[in-house]
């Protein structure tokens, strides 16, 4: 099974909105880094929910094993 993605479970639960995905996509692509800190740097999401959906991700990740 693959492994969920960061922006895939945000989308799910209604936390950030396919444009704001896509913006911070576009961001990671021109310049790097990891979606869930650009997501928090765009101010789309906070850091504490940053935080409780990478627990989620690893979560799902460790059930999948």
């Amino acid at each position: 099974m693959a492994r969920p993605l960061l922006g895939e479970l945000l989308l799910e639960n209604n936390e950030i909105t396919d444009d704001q995905l896509n913006k911070a996509l576009e961001v990671q692509k021109n310049e790097g880094g990891l979606i869930g800190i650009i997501l928090v740097n765009l101010g789309f999401i906070s850091e504490q929910k940053l935080v409780q959906y990478l627990a989620l991700q690893a979560e799902r990740v460790v059930k999948s094993e």
